[in-house]
């Protein structure tokens, strides 16, 4: 599944110029919503967008057309975050903005700015784990509080500490491309527990079977002429 850079990019703008986020956040925050503990979906999470300083939608039309392009976007995450990193390699990274001085070098590596790199991601993450805060406290557990350390080097530049609490120290350039290549390893993961079935072959009950439906073997033979041939 994927969204075309134009879409994309006409969503970016229309969240933007309304005083809602990014859509690198927009990202970090459906990637939590369909991965993680809470039964939450588009409507849930645009509410969170839409508290504050958003101001309204140009027209009734431009309002349909962000209702449109944010199903199309969340389909994208949904895709992404459910597929198998390794298979995927680079389509399985979240959009994040780059550097524009990437542009210019040959070598990404050779980078030695401080360009705050998937922390306006990570924030949106943290968003939906603070609006659903009730479910998430229940969920988290040791294997996860890795993830959630990641997302609070990756705001670190975004957030206060608390009072009395030592800050998080801000990450480099070369840490942020570490944790960002580590995400979608880590929705993998989270996705994989939120959904325990997906992946699983699904065995159909063969009393079940239609004579005339395709065997259960995968032969790709109609089971009257496959195994329900003696029956």
């Amino acid at each position: 599944m994927q969204m075309n850079e134009a879409r994309l990019g006409r969503l970016d703008d229309l969240l933007i110029s309304t005083n809602r986020y990014s859509l690198e956040t927009l990202d970090g925050l459906f990637s939590a919503a369909i991965v993680g503990p809470a039964e939450v979906d588009i409507d849930d999470c645009m509410a969170i967008f839409d508290a504050g300083e958003a101001t309204p939608w140009e027209s009734e039309a431009v309002h349909a057309e962000v209702a449109e392009l944010l199903k199309e976007f969340w389909a994208v995450i949904q895709a992404r975050v459910s597929g198998d990193p390794k298979i995927m390699g680079e389509e399985s990274l979240p959009f994040v903005d780059s550097p524009e001085e990437f542009d210019e070098l040959e070598d990404v590596s050779t980078y030695d700015g401080d360009f705050p790199l998937a922390s306006d991601w990570a924030l949106g993450f943290r968003f939906a784990i603070d609006a659903w805060e009730e479910e998430w406290s229940e969920w988290l557990d040791e294997s996860t509080y890795p993830f959630v350390g990641m997302l609070l080097t990756l705001t670190a530049d975004q957030t206060d500490p608390d009072p009395g609490t030592p800050a998080v120290p801000l990450p480099t350039f070369e840490e942020r491309m570490t944790l960002l290549n580590e995400i979608p390893f880590q929705l993998a993961t989270l996705y994989r527990r939120r959904h325990p079935e997906h992946g699983r072959p699904q065995r159909r009950d063969e009393s079940k079977v239609g004579r005339n439906d395709s065997c259960t073997c995968g032969s790709g033979k109609k089971f009257k002429k496959c195994c329900g041939a003696g029956g």
